[in-house]
């Protein structure tokens, strides 16, 4: 299976994580919303990484997770 972008191209990945970070980001306020803290907690680990893998964020080592 090929994905195609929105030019026809193939999808880089970084269309991917940035696609992934905002659907986790989605998916988190609502776990925050329904008080399931420890899937709120996995949901954002996985924003931050899309970010990153995205190019839209700082590297691994200058994060911390509050």
């Amino acid at each position: 299976m090929t994905e195609t972008g929105s030019e026809g191209g193939k999808t880089r990945p970084e269309e991917v994580a940035a696609y992934i970070a905002a659907m986790s980001a989605e998916m988190g306020r609502l776990a925050r919303k329904h008080n399931l803290g420890a899937l709120s907690y996995l949901l954002d680990l996985a924003r931050m990484e899309a970010v990153e893998q995205s190019g839209g964020g700082p590297p691994a080592e200058k994060r911390r997770i509050a």
